[in-house]
């Protein structure tokens, strides 16, 4: 059984090299101060593996373009 849920966090950039920047602050971070590891799955980013399967979580982060 699996579990898919999404969550945005939006956030507005002038550049897309700044929002890069951040999601690789923000993966540095989740690596030092959490559970999660590199994913080996190439849809994921992260992921935090449990004892029971069905409560892994898996992060991926994306950038998508404004509608403005």
């Amino acid at each position: 059984m699996s579990y898919k849920s999404e969550i945005l966090s939006p956030a507005y950039y002038d550049k897309r090299q700044e929002a890069r920047d951040h999601i690789r602050q923000e993966i540095r971070e989740r690596l030092a101060h959490s559970k999660f590891f590199r994913s080996t799955r190439l849809d994921y980013d992260l992921v935090r593996y449990t004892e029971e399967g069905s409560c892994n979580t898996y992060l991926r982060y994306s950038i998508q373009d404004s509608d403005t």
